[in-house]
């Protein structure tokens, strides 16, 4: 390209300046290597904290198992169980038996699943302790501080959405754990519940 200014000619070949090939082809090659690197190390800490993550499930004592169970509830007939459940738990408790607890005012009802679960639709009365939320220390205060300081003899029934859900199982656990000497799990939950044509409290309109 030739551009007259002044009386003097100005020469500029951008086409052919010196070095620019293998200027643009190291920035290049930089620039790729850079990319690879963050490529590299957003591997690694992924990599970290699933570790990390796993390693403080299995030791938690309130760990979840990895791989859910699945399994076809019952509707109203006999005691449902989970298939994790072990000699010692706390008793399980049919529909009709919860039924009976429920219109004696005798029991607490203790929801186990996360709030907003527990908002969109509980058995009437239930208060909720998301098991999710136990804390790693100090779980007895906590537990006192959410039953309300019920006495540690107090008819206590965990219960969770009733399929996969094992919440409700772990929680009794805990419960039995920390002195509660009156705990029953109610493994059909509120699934089993509602089906039976049962009441729900609701504290908010939840898409199905």
């Amino acid at each position: 390209m030739h551009k007259k200014q002044g009386g003097v000619g100005l020469f500029f070949d951008t086409g052919h300046f010196p070095g620019a090939p293998e200027y643009n082809l190291y920035i290049l090659t930089q620039n790729g290597i850079f990319e690879r690197n963050m490529i590299r190390q957003a591997i690694l800490i992924l990599v970290i904290s699933v570790v990390a993550g796993g390693l403080a499930n299995t030791f938690s004592p309130n760990r979840i198992p990895y791989i859910g169970q699945y399994r076809q509830l019952t509707g109203g007939e006999g005691i449902v169980k989970p298939p994790e459940a072990q000699a010692g738990d706390p008793p399980f408790m049919d529909l009709t038996t919860a039924q009976v607890e429920f219109g004696a005012h005798s029991s607490l009802f203790v929801d186990a699943r996360v709030r907003d679960e527990f908002e969109c639709g509980t058995i009437p009365g239930a208060i909720n302790i998301p098991f999710e939320d136990l804390p790693e220390e100090h779980v007895d205060t906590y537990l006192d501080s959410a039953l309300n300081h019920a006495g540690k003899d107090t008819p206590l029934i965990a219960f969770c959405s009733g399929e996969e859900c094992d919440a409700s199982l772990h929680l009794g656990r805990n419960l039995a754990l920390y002195g509660y000497t009156h705990v029953s799990i109610f493994f059909g939950g509120a699934r089993e519940w509602e089906k039976a044509g049962l009441d729900m409290e609701r504290r908010k309109q939840c898409g199905k």
